[in-house]
């Protein structure tokens, strides 16, 4: 087997454990029981369309809703916002990779201004599912007073530092931490490449005419 198909292989295969996967293969099913270019067809892949678009702006204001109630989650709920981090990551390489992951699969991607907006929104849901991990069960050395609030402020500033800037605002303090900081290194990395590549692909290069 090709290296690029057991890629794709891993890449479908973790898509298939997010529950859009399900609601959407549903959708799939009762939009193709009608023919190409109805009316008919066309309105379920404008249902399928939107219900993707709700699913990931919901999820930003979620992840967000889950940051402020950090204080009284527990521990356990980082492992889920982990989770959904990796998928977002990983819908994202298989649509700019095989052209799967998403309503028109095997097409080329179309970078509109749709697709980059709904990019940089899970670009944000991933800062927020990282900074809430970081709050319930990551360990920093030399956190400010001033950050220990209610609201965990030092979560927040190591998020978006190393969501901004791939360093850290303070030293992690154990492996798991470490662990964690570099997987949303990892993400932000790759994660900026993707939307480069958008931003190329919208661009209209032509020679200029003597």
């Amino acid at each position: 087997m090709p290296f690029a198909e057991l890629v794709k292989l891993i890449i479908q295969g973790i898509y298939m454990l997010s529950p859009y996967c399900w609601a959407d293969s549903y959708l799939k099913k009762r939009e193709f029981r009608f023919q190409q270019g109805s009316e008919e067809q066309k309105k379920w892949r404008s249902w399928r369309l939107l219900i993707s678009e709700k699913y990931i702006v919901y999820w930003l204001f979620a992840a967000i809703a889950l940051f402020i109630l950090t204080p009284i989650l527990p521990q356990w709920t980082a492992g889920l916002l982990l989770l959904r981090a990796l998928g977002i990551i990983n819908k994202e390489l298989g649509v700019i990779l095989f052209g799967t992951c998403k309503i028109t699969e095997g097409t080329m991607v179309a970078a509109s201004g749709r697709v980059i907006v709904l990019g940089l929104v899970n670009f944000l849901t991933g800062m927020f599912l990282f900074v809430s991990a970081y709050a319930l069960i990551c360990s920093f050395e030399a956190i400010p007073a001033y950050t220990e609030r209610s609201l965990p402020l030092w979560a927040l500033i190591q998020g978006m530092s190393v969501q901004f800037t791939l360093s850290n605002a303070f030293p992690p303090a154990d492996l798991l931490t470490w662990f964690i900081t570099l997987f949303h290194s990892g993400f932000c990395f790759m994660f900026g490449t993707i939307v480069i590549s958008m931003f190329v692909s919208l661009l209209n290069i032509q020679p200029l005419h003597k």
